[in-house]
C-alpha cells in the first residue's frame, strides 16, 4: 500500500544531499522523546526526562553520568550531602542525539567543576565520547572545569567508594583528567585512590543483606532465586538479587548477593556490607576472603563436616580473626552427610535455605516453613513425589532438629595466623593466577597484565579445585586396558600411563599396577587420577566396560596417596610415539593438550575437542568461535591449552561470533602461503646443491613428506639442527627462519552449532566452499548453551528452549547435507557414542587435503538428561541407535576412486525415537509447555528422522545399483570388533567373495536385525573376544538377541562359517566365537565348515590361521578361481647413484653385543645344538620376557640370488613408500635384500598368486596359480622350506620388476627367545637359551633356520639389532610359590625365575617355595643347566623333577606325567597358598599338562567341576600361564 523504492544506487551528485535532509528528523527527536516519556509515566508511574539532576541546587561539583552506574553515583553523592558538601549529579537518558539545550538546562548555574564518568575508553581519542559532547555543549561560552574518566570496563563492580573518590578528585586542586577508578593503575598513574575513610554502607536502613557462596550445580542460585520470589510475593519487602559467577560452566564458584528491605533497594552492586554470609562448599574459605564484608555482630554459617578441632587447623587465620573481631554469629553443620542420609546428595540447597530463614528472621519462621514447603512442590512436582518428600523432610530436620550447631569462636582466635602460600615456582601463577582463583583479581595491578591480552597456555593444571566430594578409583585387577575412561573424561583428570621397571622403582608405594599389553608389552600400565581437578562426574565410571572404576569420598583417595601417584605419573617420559594414536586406545597414550578446562561436569564438547589435541595437537591452529568453547577454553588465566615434552601445543585465538569461520580461513591462508615460499627455497637449496648432503637429502625428504599428516615429524628436529648449523648459507638461513611452519599445519575452526547454523553459516558457507585445506569442528548441543539454551537452527521440531518455550516448529538444519553438495568437503557426522567412528572420521577429515566439516553430537546439561550427565556417553549412544544423531563419512576422495563418497555407518535403526525424547527434559516440557500440539509435534519429528534414514540408506543403495553388481549368490560378511582387526579382515573378505562373484554385503553384527537371520542364506562371522570372555560393543546386540529362546530350526535355513581373532595366552580365547559358533548350530544353522581360529601368537597373528581356514571355505563352496588380480604397488623405486644412504637398523631396535660366543651346552657329537649367548646390552627388561634378534641374510648367497636376477647389488636406490611398511629411503641393494628383505623366509600363497602374474610361461604361470590355491605342490613346496631365492629360480620366467618384486618379499622379522637371565642377578646383560633348528627335507636338503645359522656363528664381539618382547606372563608376590613346567630350551625363562628369586633371597628378601618340571629327551645329553638347577635345589629354593623321554623307549615319560608326582605339594602351591603356574612349551604340552594339574587337585578331595573352576579362576586371575610355540 506504499509503493516507494529505498536503498538505490545513488550517485556522487545527490549522495551528499540526501544525507543532510535528514537533519530536520534528527533534530526533531529530542522533544519527541521526551513527550514519549511523559506520555509512558502515565501507565508505569515512573517520569523520566532526557537529563535529570539530583542534588544540591547550589552544587559547585557535579558529576556526569550514564547508565548503570548512576544509582551508585547518586548513593555517594547523598552521603556527601548529609556531611554539608554542596555536590550533585546530572543523569543522562538520551545520549544520542546529544541536546546541548536540555543539558544546560538541567546544570546548576552555581557550579563549577564537572566530572563526565563514561564505562567506554576510546582508545586513541582526545576523550571518551559523552566527555566531549560535555565539552562542545560550552562551545562560545565561560566553561567550568571539565574532566572525564573511565570506570566499569567489562562489568566491573562500581561501589559507593568508588563514586566517593570520584568526587574527592573532582574537589581537589588539581583535578586528575581521564582517570580511572576502581582500578590500581600503576603503570600510567590514571587511576584514583580508594576511598580512605571507614566502609561506607548506603543501602536504605533496615535492608538485610545476605551472600551465598555456593558451588555449581548444587542447587544454591537456584535457591536464592526461589528465596527472592519467596520474599517478594508473600511480604511487603522489596527483594533484590544479583549473581556472581567465575569462569566454570558447572562447578565453579557462584556467590548469590541479595537484599531484602522496607524500602525501595538502589544499590546496582555486590553486597558490601553483609548480615549474613553463608558458605556450602567448605574449601572456600580457604581461598576466598569472605568475611571482609561481613557486619559486626552478623551470622556466618558454614556446611562442613568439621568438628572445632578439626577448624583450628581447617580454617585460614583471616576468617578466625574476622570472626572474634566482628563478633560473628558462627553456625556449621554438616549438610552433605544429611542430604546422602535423605538420598539428595550434592544438592544441599532446600537445606541451607531452610537454615537462613531460621536464622534471618526476614519472615516469621511458620510462614516461611509453609512457603518453602509449597515452592518445592512447585519446584520439584514434576520430578516426582519421591523427590518432593525428600527435599520437604530436610526442611524439617532444620526447623525441629539440632543439626545446625552454633560455634563458640576461640578468643585466641583473634591471633591467628595466616598460613603462607609456597611458591609454585611460576610467576604468573603466583601474581595473576592465584589471586584470580581467590576471587581477588580486581586488586591485581595494570602492570601485571600483558598488552594486549595474551596469556600463558596450561595454567588451568594449577588451579586444583577440589570441588568433587567423590573421585573415581581404578581398580586394576578388572581392568582390560581399553581407555574409554581416558577417552570419555571431560576435564582429562584420568588417563593411562606406561612406565618401565626402572622407572617403577621410583613411584611411591600406592602406585598400582598392570602389565601393559600390545605395542606397549614389556612396561607397566596404570590408570591414574588427578583428584583435585576431578568435577566427580561419573562419566568415566559409566562408560568402563569392565567394572574397573568405582567412585569414592575425595578425603579417601587423597589419603590413599592419589595425589602423589598423579604428580609422578607427570614426570613420567612421554610414550605416545609408541603406538598408532589413530585409534581409540592409542590416542589415549598422547598427552591431552585440553586439560581441566572450565566445562561443565560430564561436558559434551570438550571430548572432541581434547581428542583432536591429542591426534594433532603439536601442530595445530585453532579459531574459535565466541561460545561455550570460548568459556571453558579461553578465559582470561585460566587456560586449559596445553603443550607437549618439546614445548608444541595449540596456538588458539577467538573472534567475533559472527566472523569465526573467516578468521580462521585467514590464518589458513596465510600458513598455506609460508608453506609454498619455504617450499620453493628447500627446493631451491636442493637443486642448488647449497649446505652439506645431510641437508639437501633432509629438506628433499620434507619437500616429499610435508603435507603428509606427521611424517616428518620423526626428523623434523634433525632437520632444524641440520638448518641451523648452516644458517649462514643466505637461503638455508631464511628457512630456518621461518622453521615454525615446517610441520605440517593443522589449522581447525571450532564453534557450537549456533555460530555454524545461525550466525556464522554465511562465512562459514564461504569457506567451505573455498577449498581450503582447513578443518571445522562443530560442537553441535542443538542450541544456545553458553547463554541459557537458547532455540537454534540445530534444535529439533519440538525441543523445549529459550525463544521457543512451545516447543521449535521446524526441523532441523541439514548442515551436513549442504556442505556435501559442493562435493569436495569432507563431511562427517560423530558422536563420541561411537568412539571408534569418532577417531576414524577425525583422522580422515585431518589427512583430507581440503575443506573438511566434523559435526559432533554434545549432550549438555541444558538438555536435561533424566539419567544425569555421569551418563553423556550413553545419552549419545542412545541418540545414534534410535537415527536421532545418525552416524556418516562423507569422503571425496572415494569419488575419485569410483566408489561412493558418501557412508552410512548407522547400518539400521535399534531404538525409537520417541523412547528417546523421554530421556530429556527438553522434550518432556513439551507436554507442559504446548499440551495441545505435543504430541503433533513429536509425530513429526520422529517421521523426520526415519525419512531422513531412509534418505540416506537411499544415498548408499542408488550408488550400489550404478555399479555393477554380481549377479551371483548373496553372502552377508559381520563383524564384531573393537580394535578394528576384525573389521579388517571382514573387508579384505568381502573383497574375495567379489571376486568370486559373490554379492557381498560386510556390516557389524549389530547392524543387522537379528529377526531377519533365518532369511540372509549364508553369512560368515568374523568376531574377536575382548577381556575375559567380552563380545565386542558392536555385538553385544546381537549375541543378546541370539541368546534369547527361540524355535527349534529357527535357523534351518541359514548357512554360516565362524572365524574368531583372539590370544591363546588368554584362557577365554575366542570365546566369543565359540559361542556363536555353537548356537547359530543349536538353532539349526548349517555349518559351513568347522570354525576357524586366529591366534596372536602366532607368526603373522591372527592371519595364520585365517590362511590356513580360508582355502577350506572355498573349497567347500566351489567357488571359482579369481581372476588374478595384480595389487597397486604404493612405492616407487629409483636408481640413484647420489643417494646419501644411512647404516640400516630396524626401528625399535638397538643393537646388542654378545660378551660370549655361542656356547654349547650339548656334546659336540649330538645331532641337537643347544646353546647360551650372554649379551652386553642395557636393554630394560623383566624376568620372562623375550629378547628379539633381527637375523641377516647372509652375504654371498645374496650377491648370488640379485646377479642371477640380474641386479646390481652395489647399485644405490631411493624408495618412495607411500604405505605403512618399513623401508629404507636410500639404500645399497646388496644391503637392501641383506638386511631388510627376507628373501631367503617362506612364501605365502599370495606371493605365487602376484607371481603368476608376471609370469610369460604358461606352464609356469599354470603351475603358480595352483600354488596360490593351496594345491598339492604348493604342500610340496612347504615340506620342502623353498624360499622366495628358490621360488623365483624355479620360474625364470616371472620376473617382476624391482618395484613389485621389493613389495611382494615381506621384511625380515626378528626371531624371540626366552630370557634366561634376570636384570637383577647380572645388570646390564641378557642371556639367551636356544636351540639350534636344523632339519633335512623330503629331498634330502639340510636346511637351518636363517637366525639359527647367525646365532650358531655368533662370537665374542657380534652386534645384532635387538628388542625386548615383552612376556604376557604374570608374576606373583615375592612370597607366593611357583610351579613350573618347560622342555627344552622352554626351561629358559624358569632359570631366570631362580635366578632372580635366589638373589632376592640374599638380599633378605623372603621369596616362596617353586617347584619345577623339566623335561628333555636324552638326561645325559640334553639335562640344560643341570648343575645351575642343582644349586637351587641344594639352596632349598627349588623342587625339581624331571623327565627325559627317550631315555627308556618302552616307558615314555614326559612332563605331564611327572606333574603327578607330587599331588600333594602341587596343591598346597597352588590352591592352599594361591601360588601361580607356569608352563613354557611346544602347542601339544599345555592341554595335558592342565589335565594332570586337574588330577593332582581332585587327589586333594576336590570334585572334578570345582577343580576345573580353580583351574579357570588361576586364568582369569593371571595366576596361569602359559607360553608356547
Amino acid at each position: 500500500t506504499h509503493p516507494t523504492l529505498r536503498g538505490t544506487n545513488q550517485g556522487s551528485d545527490i549522495f551528499f544531499q540526501n544525507v543532510e535532509r535528514a537533519n530536520p528528523l534528527y533534530e526533531e527527536i529530542p522533544e519527541l522523546v521526551q513527550a514519549t516519556m511523559d506520555e509512558v509515566a502515565k501507565y508505569i508511574g515512573r517520569h523520566y526526562q532526557l537529563f535529570e539532576y539530583h542534588g544540591d541546587p547550589e552544587a559547585e561539583n557535579v558529576v556526569i553520568v550514564m547508565g548503570a552506574g548512576a544509582t551508585t553515583v547518586l548513593e555517594a553523592m547523598e552521603h556527601l550531602r548529609s556531611k554539608g558538601e554542596k555536590v550533585g549529579a546530572l543523569l543522562v537518558h538520551l545520549y544520542r542525539p546529544w541536546s546541548a539545550k536540555h543539558f544546560m538546562e538541567k546544570l546548576p548555574k552555581s557550579v563549577k567543576r564537572l566530572c563526565v564518568l563514561e564505562r567506554v575508553k576510546e582508545v586513541t581519542a582526545g576523550g571518551e565520547p559523552m566527555f566531549l559532547d560535555v565539552v562542545s555543549s560550552f562551545n562560545g561560552i565561560a566553561a567550568p572545569m571539565i574532566i572525564g574518566g573511565r570506570f566499569g570496563l567489562g562489568s566491573k563492580d562500581f561501589v559507593p567508594e568508588h563514586a566517593l573518590a570520584v568526587y574527592t578528585n573532582l574537589k581537589a586542586d588539581t583535578p586528575k583528567q581521564r582517570f580511572t577508578v576502581g582500578i590500581v593503575d600503576d603503570l600510567t598513574h590514571t587511576s584514583l585512590p580508594f576511598w580512605k575513610e571507614p566502609r561506607v554502607d548506603t543501602v536504605a536502613p533496615g535492608t538485610r543483606q545476605c551472600i551465598f557462596w555456593g558451588i555449581g550445580s548444587d542447587g544454591t542460585v537456584g535457591a536464592n532465586r526461589s528465596a527472592v520470589r519467596i520474599i517478594g510475593d508473600n511480604s511487603d519487602m522489596i527483594a533484590q538479587a544479583y549473581f556472581a559467577f567465575d569462569a566454570f560452566k558447572s562447578g565453579g564458584v557462584t556467590a548469590s548477593h541479595l537484599r531484602f528491605g522496607p524500602e525501595s533497594i538502589t544499590s546496582q552492586y555486590l553486597v558490601t556490607n553483609a548480615d549474613y554470609i553463608a558458605c556450602h562448599f567448605a574449601e572456600y574459605v580457604k581461598k576466598f576472603k569472605m568475611l571482609d564484608v561481613i557486619k559486626e555482630g552478623g551470622v556466618f554459617v558454614l556446611n562442613s563436616k568439621w568438628t572445632l578441632e578439626d577448624m583450628e587447623t581447617e580454617l585460614p587465620g583471616h576468617i578466625k580473626r574476622a570472626l572474634v573481631e566482628r563478633k560473628v554469629k558462627f553456625y556449621n553443620i554438616d549438610a552433605r552427610k544429611i542430604c546422602n542420609s535423605i538420598g539428595l546428595g550434592k544438592r544441599i540447597n532446600m537445606l541451607m535455605q531452610s537454615i537462613f530463614f531460621k536464622l534471618s528472621g526476614v519472615l516469621p519462621l511458620e510462614q516461611a516453613i509453609k512457603l518453602l514447603k509449597d515452592s518445592i512442590v512447585k519446584e520439584y512436582g514434576k520430578k516426582g513425589q519421591k523427590v518432593v518428600e525428600m527435599n520437604q523432610s530436610v526442611v524439617d530436620i532444620v526447623v525441629e532438629g539440632d543439626v545446625l550447631k552454633e560455634i563458640t569462636v576461640p578468643a585466641h582466635w583473634a591471633n591467628a595466623k595466616d598460613v603462607e602460600v609456597p611458591s609454585s615456582g611460576n610467576d604468573f601463577v603466583d601474581n595473576i593466577l592465584r589471586p584470580l582463583m581467590n576471587q581477588r583479581g580486581d586488586e591485581l595491578p595494570v602492570s601485571a597484565l600483558q598488552a594486549g591480552g595474551t596469556f600463558p597456555i596450561a595454567t588451568t593444571k594449577y588451579a586444583k579445585r577440589a570441588i568433587a566430594a567423590t573421585v573415581p578409583r581404578w581398580k586394576s585387577e578388572n581392568c582390560t586396558q581399553c581407555n574409554y575412561c581416558s577417552f570419555a573424561c571431560p576435564h582429562a583428570v584420568i588417563r593411562p600411563f606406561v612406565l618401565s621397571d626402572t622407572e617403577m622403582e621410583q613411584a611411591p608405594k600406592s602406585f598400582e599396577v598392570r602389565k601393559a599389553k600390545g605395542d606397549y608389552a614389556g612396561l607397566n600400565y596404570r590408570i591414574t587420577i588427578s583428584p583435585k581437578d576431578c568435577t566427580g562426574c561419573e562419566v568415566c565410571v559409566n562408560v568402563c566396560p569392565d567394572d574397573a572404576l568405582e567412585m569414592i569420598d575425595i578425603d579417601s583417595c587423597l589419603n590413599a596417596g592419589e595425589e602423589q601417584n598423579w604428580d609422578f605419573a607427570l614426570t613420567l617420559p612421554e610414550r605416545g610415539h609408541m603406538t598408532d594414536r589413530g585409534s581409540v586406545k592409542g590416542s589415549q597414550f598422547s598427552k591431552p593438550l585440553l586439560e581441566f578446562s572450565g566445562a561443565c561436569e560430564g561436558c559434551g564438547e570438550t571430548p572432541y575437542v581434547k581428542t583432536i589435541t591429542q591426534l594433532f595437537g603439536e601442530r595445530m591452529i585453532i579459531a574459535n568461535a565466541t561460545g561455550c568453547s570460548s568459556i571453558w577454553g579461553g578465559t582470561a588465566g585460566f587456560n586449559p591449552y596445553a603443550q607437549n615434552f618439546k614445548g608444541h601445543g595449540p596456538a588458539w585465538g577467538n573472534s567475533l561470533f559472527e566472523d569465526n569461520a573467516e578468521y580462521g580461513f585467514g590464518m589458513a591462508v596465510a600458513t598455506a602461503a609460508r608453506r609454498s615460499r619455504l617450499v620453493s627455497m628447500a627446493q631451491e637449496v636442493v637443486d642448488s646443491k647449497l649446505g652439506d648432503a645431510n641437508v639437501q637429502k633432509l629438506l628433499s625428504q620434507w619437500v616429499r613428506d610435508r603435507d603428509i599428516g606427521n611424517k616428518c615429524e620423526k626428523y623434523l628436529d634433525a632437520l632444524i639442527e641440520a638448518l641451523q648449523a648452516q644458517k649462514s648459507i643466505s637461503l638455508i638461513g631464511q628457512i630456518y627462519d621461518n622453521k615454525d611452519v615446517l610441520p605440517n599445519i593443522s589449522q581447525w575452526i571450532i564453534g557450537g552449532d549456533g555460530w555454524a547454523n545461525d550466525i556464522g553459516y554465511g562465512g562459514l558457507d564461504h569457506v567451505l566452499a573455498s577449498g581450503q585445506n582447513l578443518n571445522v569442528l562443530v560442537l553441535d548441543t542443538e542450541m544456545y548453551s553458553n547463554t541459557g539454551g537458547q532455540s537454534s537452527k540445530s534444535s529439533h521440531m519440538g525441543a523445549v528452549g529459550k525463544f521457543a518455550l512451545g516447543g521449535k516448529t521446524q526441523n532441523k538444519k541439514a548442515l551436513g547435507e549442504m556442505a556435501m553438495s559442493y562435493g569436495n568437503v569432507y563431511v562427517a557426522s560423530i558422536s563420541h557414542g561411537n568412539m571408534a567412528h569418532m577417531v576414524k572420521a577425525m583422522v580422515e577429515a585431518e589427512s583430507y587435503n581440503g575443506p573438511s566439516l566434523l559435526m559432533c553430537y554434545a549432550p549438555c546439561i541444558e538438555h536435561g538428561l533424566r539419567s544425569g550427565m555421569s551418563k553423556m556417553i550413553q545419552e549419545a549412544e542412545a541418540a545414534i541407535d534410535c537415527g536421532y544423531w545418525p552416524l556418516y563419512r562423507f569422503d571425496p576422495r572415494r569419488g575419485e576412486q569410483n566408489e561412493n563418497p558418501f557412508q552410512l555407518d548407522s547400518k539400521r535403526l535399534k531404538g525409537e525415537v520417541l523412547d528417546f525424547l523421554k530421556r530429556e527434559n527438553r522434550y518432556i516440557n513439551l507436554e507442559k509447555n504446548n499440551p495441545k500440539n505435543a504430541t503433533a509435534m513429536r509425530d513429526r519429528l520422529n517421521t523426520h528422522i526415519k525419512a531422513r534414514f531412509n534418505k540416506y540408506k537411499r544415498m548408499v543403495d542408488s550408488h550400489k545399483a550404478l555399479a555393477e553388481a554380481p549377479s551371483g549368490p548373496r553372502v552377508t560378511i559381520l563383524y564384531g570388533s573393537e580394535t578394528g582387526n576384525s573389521e579388517g579382515l571382514a573387508r579384505e573378505l568381502g573383497t574375495d567373495f567379489e571376486r568370486r562373484d559373490y554379492s557381498v554385503a560386510v556390516q557389524a553384527l549389530d547392524d543387522i536385525d537379528p529377526a531377519d537371520l533365518p532369511h540372509m542364506g549364508f553369512i560368515v562371522i568374523a568376531i574377536s573376544t575382548c577381556g575375559q570372555g567380552v563380545f565386542p560393543r558392536n555385538s553385544q546386540l546381537f549375541w543378546e538377541e541370539l541368546s534369547r529362546d527361540h524355535e527349534a530350526g529357527w535357523l534351518k535355513d541359514l548357512k554360516y562359517a565362524v572365524f574368531g581373532l583372539g590370544d591363546s595366552s588368554y584362557y577365554f580365547f575366542c570365546h566369543t566365537a565359540k559361542l556363536i559358533d555353537a548356537r547359530i548350530q543349536e538353532l539349526g544353522g548349517q555349518r559351513v565348515v568347522p570354525l576357524g581360529i586366529g591366534d596372536d601368537g602366532d607368526e603373522d597373528a591372527f592371519e595364520t590361521g585365517f590362511n590356513n581356514w580360508i582355502p577350506s571355505v572355498w573349497s567347500t563352496l566351489g567357488t571359482k578361481t579369481p581372476e588374478a588380480k595384480l595389487f597397486d604397488p604404493v612405492i616407487s623405486v629409483t636408481v640413484n647413484p647420489e643417494a646419501h644412504p644411512e647404516e640400516w637398523h630396524w626401528n625399535g631396535s638397538t643393537p646388542v653385543t654378545a660378551k660370549t660366543g655361542a656356547v654349547r651346552q650339548t656334546p659336540a657329537d649330538h645331532n641337537r645344538n643347544f646353546v647360551t649367548i650372554e649379551w652386553k646390552s642395557d636393554l630394560p627388561y623383566r624376568i620372562g620376557d623375550s629378547l628379539g634378534l633381527f637375523p641377516e641374510n647372509e652375504a654371498a648367497p645374496t650377491r648370488q640370488f640379485l646377479e642371477d636376477y640380474g641386479l646390481k647389488p652395489e647399485e644405490l636406490i631411493t624408495i618412495e613408500n607411500q604405505g605403512t611398511r618399513e623401508l629404507p629411503e636410500a639404500i645399497q641393494l646388496q644391503a637392501l635384500f641383506q638386511k631388510v628383505l627376507d628373501v631367503f623366509g617362506k612364501p605365502s600363497r599370495r606371493f605365487y598368486q602376484h607371481l603368476a602374474h608376471f609370469a610369460l610361461d604358461p606352464t609356469e604361470k599354470a603351475r603358480l596359480e595352483g600354488m596360490a590355491q593351496a594345491n598339492e605342490e604348493y604342500s610340496q613346496m612347504l615340506l620342502e622350506t623353498n624360499h622366495y631365492a628358490d621360488v623365483l629360480r624355479m620360474f625364470p620366467s616371472a620376473r617382476p620388476p624391482l618395484q613389485y618384486l621389493i613389495e611382494m618379499i615381506p621384511n625380515i622379522k626378528p626371531r624371540y627367545y626366552s630370557i634366561s637371565s634376570s636384570p637383577k642377578d647380572t645388570p646390564g646383560e641378557v642371556h639367551s637359551l636356544v636351540l639350534i633348528d636344523t632339519w633335512t627335507t623330503p629331498s634330502g636338503k639340510f636346511r637351518t633356520g636363517l637366525t639359527c645359522t647367525k646365532l650358531e656363528q655368533v662370537t665374542q664381539g657380534t652386534v645384532m639389532d635387538g628388542l625386548i618382547h615383552p612376556t604376557a606372563m604374570e608374576f606373583p608376590e615375592d612370597v607366593c610359590p611357583m610351579v613350573m613346567c618347560g622342555i627344552g630350551s622352554g626351561l629358559a625363562p624358569f632359570v631366570a625365575f631362580c635366578r632372580e628369586r635366589s638373589w632376592k633371597r640374599k638380599q633378605g628378601i623372603e621369596v616362596g617355595n617353586m617347584v619345577l618340571c623339566f623335561g628333555n629327551r636324552y638326561e645325559k645329553k640334553e639335562f640344560l643347566m643341570e648343575q645351575e638347577l642343582k644349586k637351587y635345589v641344594d639352596e632349598g629354593l627349588l623342587t625339581l623333577f624331571t623327565a627325559f623321554s627317550r631315555d627308556d623307549p618302552k616307558k615314555k615319560v614326559y612332563v605331564q606325567d611327572i606333574v603327578r608326582s607330587d599331588p600333594g605339594l602341587i596343591y598346597k602351591y597352588l590352591v592352599e597358598q594361591k601360588g601361580s603356574m607356569y608352563v613354557c612349551g611346544s602347542r601339544e604340552m599345555p592341554g595335558p599338562v592342565q589335565n594332570s594339574l586337574k588330577w593332582c587337585f581332585m587327589q586333594n578331595g576336590m570334585s572334578e567341576a570345582d577343580a576345573q573352576a580353580w583351574i579357570v579362576e588361576m586364568f582369569t586371575t593371571g595366576r596361569y600361564n602359559i607360553e608356547s610355540w
